[in-house]
């Protein structure tokens, strides 16, 4: 008997599954906590309860998924990236996450024909002008994917002069759109050490486990790719953990038709399955404000969750995430520190993380002297701010923005899991640190009433915001350019009409809940759209099921294009650009076939799949091209086959 081991490791939890491959079943499942400091302590934890006294050698595979990428681009996470614009420059409006730009002369025209020459004497300067101010370099050139030759070389020499990471926009992306494929780029160098940190912890749970077994990782189109793979193009893995979900929901539940929704700990990810398949975004998926060019399973991920902190904003509104916090209930706070959210009317506490004084030496002296101010307990925010302010530290509120975002200080706060505790819906933590901090934001919103009554309220508020977005996934299917900031009628809708129309909507599928927290958030939402909420077993780690219920697909389209002058055809691979020497269209499309075919099994081959299937749909020449669509298919490799 063999088995495969499925580990997501997300923000808060870490989530485990041993699954008996010839029955396909779940045999044991596992929560535990993540554990940032360390990833492959809680990865180990996980992987430890699921197998138990199972012979190390009958695990024959090993697949993993994580929310963390995600959940870094959502919070902003990371430092800046040094961008390397290859023939052109960003326009009115095109903004990129934390970079350092450089405009580099040469480009290329749509039939990769050089039609500027690079200037390449201009590389070295910025590398040695932005030195230690950046993680790493992106180099995007304009029809690089015609012709990647500019990239290539500017990343070569960006290598002599440094050992950050150095990655190339057509090494992601195949499609055209030079912003997006910057953006994808500049993201790719963030998250490297996020995703690298977190195989690289599973690796040593693995071995410190003694299982020796295939590593996989679901990528954000829910297919599956070696880890090795991945860590070339950890941007892959942006909605791994929300794939891996729609993937488990979809097997879980047995439903070929159905709305996905999964609730993690930082984000609400959603999802639609229709005719046992969830759908695909080939145009790139947006992560935040960021479009990317990464093909992913279309999913709508907003930042709502369990931990998402609930504030009130400049308007006196509620106001759910993006950031994040630890839960009220879970920050061990004593007697003192429980008093003083009374004395200092706020509930929001910080604390250093795990390790984070070995960050000090790359800090400036006011950022360390305020690390330094937190102390080894948790302490109350507005008590921290006035004693940084009694030390003349002016930018207080910046100094701690600084800190959360590099990570080496947490927030304990009001989150939607407190709510919950004082609902008595989840018991597991302590309820009178969460009772305190609805009382201190039931005083802001000059609520009446006793604070079981507020925390109902304020959950239902949250559930509302879930339903919101699942009406904006489907809006946005339809209408993707949609704006809601500002729109009348979406703020008429929010709102649910007036006494004299209401505003009903009705969904003609069953809703599926997926995460910890899905059975006791989306039963109402459910109910308000008149839909079956489905409750499939072991949805608490419905992201860990998919990851051993996948399988390893490669997804891509091939451009075949006449050459009338040279009586021959071009073929634009992924990755390649070859010549066709052929006269007739028909002869050259069929070999334009059989060459995808072989390259899309050696592209699964080299992700670590066997057994492949390979489907192709060639369209006919119009105006001179043709495009082919080409989808592989194979089973992940297990231990006795590598």
């Amino acid at each position: 008997m063999k088995y495969a081991v499925g580990v997501d490791a997300g923000d808060t939890f870490t989530d485990a599954v041993l699954f008996e491959l010839s029955e396909e079943n779940v045999g044991s499942v596992a929560k535990v906590p993540t554990t940032h400091d360390d990833l492959s302590r809680g990865i180990f934890k996980a992987i430890d309860e699921v197998v138990g006294d199972i012979d190390e050698d009958k695990v024959a595979r090993v697949s993993l998924s994580s929310t963390l990428a995600t959940n870094s681009i959502v919070e902003g996470r990371g430092g800046p990236v040094g961008l390397l614009m290859l023939g052109w420059s960003p326009e009115r409006g095109e903004e990129f996450p934390r970079t350092k730009q450089g405009y580099i002369p040469g480009r290329f025209n749509p039939r990769g024909e050089e039609i500027q020459p690079l200037n390449t004497s201009k590389v070295e300067p910025l590398v040695h002008e932005w030195g230690e101010e950046v993680v790493g370099y992106a180099v995007s050139g304009y029809f690089s994917v015609r012709n990647p030759q500019h990239e290539n070389e500017v990343g070569k020499i960006i290598e002599r002069h440094t050992d950050k990471p150095v990655i190339v926009s057509h090494d992601l992306s195949p499609e055209l759109g030079f912003y997006e494929r910057a953006v994808t780029t500049v993201l790719n160098v963030k998250i490297i050490p996020i995703i690298n940190s977190f195989i690289d912890s599973a690796s040593k749970a693995l071995k410190e486990r003694g299982i020796e077994a295939p590593v996989t990782v679901v990528k954000s189109d829910g297919s599956l790719a070696k880890s090795s793979e991945i860590k070339k193009r950890p941007i892959e893995t942006i909605f791994s953990g929300p794939a891996a979900s729609v993937i488990g929901a979809r097997w879980l539940s047995g439903k070929n038709n159905g709305v996905v929704v999964d609730i993690g700990g930082t984000t609400v990810d959603i999802g639609i399955l229709k005719d046992g398949l969830p759908s695909l975004d080939k145009s790139g998926v947006q992560v935040g404000k960021w479009r990317t060019k990464v093909k992913s399973l279309d999913l709508h991920t907003v930042g709502l969750g369990g931990d998402s902190r609930i504030e009130v904003d400049k308007e006196g509104n509620l106001a759910f995430g993006p950031k994040t916090a630890k839960p009220l209930a879970f920050g061990d706070l004593s007697k003192d520190e429980l008093d003083s959210v009374y004395v200092h009317e706020d509930s929001s506490f910080l604390a250093r993380r795990e390790g984070g004084e070995g960050i000090l030496e790359g800090l400036s002296e006011p950022l360390s002297e305020f690390f330094r101010l937190i102390g080894e307990e948790t302490v109350n925010r507005s008590k921290l701010l006035d004693m940084v302010r009694e030390r003349g530290l002016v930018r207080s509120s910046y100094y701690l923005r600084e800190l959360e975002r590099l990570g080496i200080v947490k927030r304990v706060a009001l989150t939607p899991t407190d709510l919950l505790h004082v609902v008595g819906e989840y018991t597991e933590g302590n309820r009178e640190v969460s009772r305190a901090g609805i009382d201190v934001l039931a005083q802001k919103m000059e609520w009446s009433g006793n604070l079981t009554e507020c925390a109902e309220e304020i959950k239902e508020s949250f559930e509302k915001e879930i339903a919101h977005e699942m009406v904006k996934k489907f809006i946005l299917d339809e209408e993707p350019g949609s704006v809601f900031d500002g729109n009348y009628v979406w703020d008429y809708f929010r709102k649910g009409g007036s006494d004299e129309l209401s505003v009903n909507l009705l969904l003609n599928l069953p809703l599926i809940g997926i995460g910890a927290p899905a059975g006791v958030f989306l039963p109402r939402v459910a109910s308000w759209f008149g839909a079956d909420f489905v409750e499939v077993e072991h949805y608490s780690v419905g992201n860990a099921v998919g990851t051993v219920t996948g399988r390893v697909t490669r997804r891509f389209e091939v451009l075949l294009v006449e050459n009338q002058e040279e009586g021959n055809f071009t073929m634009f691979l992924p990755d390649e650009r070859k010549v066709i020497e052929e006269e007739e269209e028909g002869l050259a499309l069929e070999q334009a076939r059989k060459y995808s075919i072989n390259r899309a099994k050696e592209m699964v081959r080299k992700t670590g799949g066997k057994n492949t299937s390979v489907s192709v749909d060639a369209e006919d020449f119009s105006h001179g091209r043709a495009f082919i669509d080409v989808v592989a298919v194979g089973r992940p490799e297990l231990k006795d086959q590598v």
